[in-house]
């Protein structure tokens, strides 16, 4: 898979599982412990945005303000961003460019990487937090394990991903990708 191809799955992934929130659930733990459902979704929303200006040559901010509002439409936001980040990441020499983030300026190839693992962890977390079926289809999860497993020491940092958990060597590939992501499966 290409570096586009692996941002058009991950969050065709995660357009599934934010597509199947309920504002009732905004509220409800996520996996990802610094974040209930509505902050993951303002981080995921958010994401797509940062990454579309950045994509597009600006400088990315964190947006400030609450992007998921009452939760009944919170599918079409992401999706909206989705699309946004589609157009921008196809235009010519963008992926060989440097990409100006909140936290750094990065090359577009490694923003495209953290991307792709974002939004498939997150997706992830989403279904896990929401009572969805958490599978993820075998190739996507191959490829992000195959992306983050020379990422491990990054991963690591203070703030990005908790220790990896053990899981049975007959785990599935979901459960192995989210496990060395610091996630119960």
């Amino acid at each position: 898979m290409d570096a586009i191809e692996r941002i058009e799955k991950a969050t065709e992934q995660a357009s599934k599982a934010v597509n199947a929130v309920k504002p009732d659930q905004l509220g409800d733990p996520t996996p990802c412990s610094e974040f209930d459902v509505r902050g993951l979704l303002n981080h995921l929303i958010g994401g797509l945005g940062m990454l579309t200006t950045a994509a597009g040559g600006g400088k990315a901010v964190a947006p400030d303000s609450d992007l998921v509002g009452d939760g009944s439409d919170v599918g079409s936001r992401y999706d909206a961003g989705r699309t946004k980040l589609l157009e921008a990441i196809r235009a010519d020499g963008v992926l060989e460019r440097t990409w100006e983030m909140p936290f750094g300026a990065l090359p577009g190839q490694m923003m495209a990487s953290i991307a792709f693992m974002e939004h498939v962890t997150h997706a992830w977390d989403v279904a896990k937090a929401t009572g969805q079926d958490t599978t993820l289809p075998t190739e996507l999860a191959q490829e992000c394990l195959d992306v983050v497993t020379p990422m491990d020491t990054m991963l690591r940092m203070p703030g990005v991903c908790g220790p990896p958990v053990a899981v049975p060597d007959n785990a599935s590939l979901t459960d192995r990708l989210v496990a060395f992501m610091g996630r119960q499966p």
